[in-house]
This record gives structure tokens, C-alpha cells and sequence, in this order.
């Protein structure tokens, strides 16, 4: 199991997860789910894009991980984050992350094993942005994985 494995797991469940929620993208179309990325959003390379094409858009960032003992996984920090695109003047589209955000802790918080290898931890964290940014909005979701790892070797290699 490699920490990158995490990663790709969470991102496809995450897309799962996510799959069906109705949101707009900056063009103004309906669409249903997000686009999950790794890490970070793709580099925008010329003058007629712009950020605005990402959403609605999910990234899974892996940002830290230790390990207490020999003995004991890695304790792997991934932060899911959410951004989405909403021109409605009510200036609710904070309702669109909560969703989702939701949606991901009910699946760890009910079922925390992913893929059979990787466990959540239940101390899982959320936020929404305070900042004005309309029409986008951002939020995300923080979870701890205890991830599988090597054991130590007693052999010596010259």
C-alpha cells in the first residue's frame, strides 16, 4: 500500500460519493457531480482559459503523515476540497458545499473503512469559506486515514 494508492482511492470514491450532486458550471449549465482532481488543480497554459473552467471541481490533497512506533500505520491527512460555481442572487451557494460536505462525512463517519485498507478516523473536520468570492464558493472536508505500512527489516544489506 502506498500513500499515493490512498489518494487515488479517496479521489474515485470521492467522485462516487459525489456523483449526483446538482450544481452549475461557470458557462451557467446544469451539471450533475464534480471533477475530482489530485493534489491540485490543472495549469491553466493560455490566455482564453481561465479557473473558472475547473468547476464544479473536487481536489484530494494529501498534506501530512507520521508515524508514532514501528508498530503502529501512518496516520495520513487528506483534505477533500470543494469548490463551486453559483450566479443565483440569492447568494446561497455556501448550501451547495454544506451538501456535499455532508455527504462525505456521513460515508466515513458511517463506514469508515476505504477499500479495505485504509481507516478514517472519526475526529473529521469541515469549513466553509468565510470570504466573500461570489459567484464561487469553496469549503472542504478534513479526514485522517490510518494507512498500512512496511514493517522494519532486522536484516543488515551491505
Amino acid at each position: 500500500m502506498t500513500i499515493l494508492d490512498l489518494q487515488e482511492t479517496l479521489a474515485k470514491e470521492v467522485g462516487r460519493i459525489l456523483k449526483d450532486v446538482a450544481t452549475e458550471n461557470a458557462a451557467g449549465e446544469k451539471v450533475s457531480g464534480v471533477t475530482v482532481h489530485r493534489q491540485q488543480l490543472p495549469i491553466i497554459v493560455s490566455d482564453e482559459e481561465d479557473a473558472s473552467q475547473f468547476f464544479p471541481y473536487a481536489i484530494v490533497r494529501l498534506t501530512e503523515g507520521a508515524c508514532a512506533d514501528d508498530d503502529s500505520p501512518w496516520d495520513v491527512t487528506a483534505d477533500v476540497i470543494l469548490g463551486v460555481h453559483d450566479e443565483d442572487a440569492r447568494n446561497q451557494g455556501h448550501e451547495h458545499i454544506m451538501v456535499m460536505c455532508q455527504r462525505l462525512i456521513d460515508r466515513f463517519a458511517a463506514k469508515p473503512l476505504l477499500n479495505g485498507k485504509y481507516w478514517a478516523h472519526p475526529n473529521i473536520e469541515w469549513a466553509v469559506q468565510d470570504a466573500d468570492a461570489y459567484p464561487y464558493y469553496f469549503g472542504g472536508v478534513r479526514i485522517t486515514f490510518s494507512v498500512p505500512k512496511i514493517g522494519r527489516s532486522m536484516t543488515v544489506y551491505d
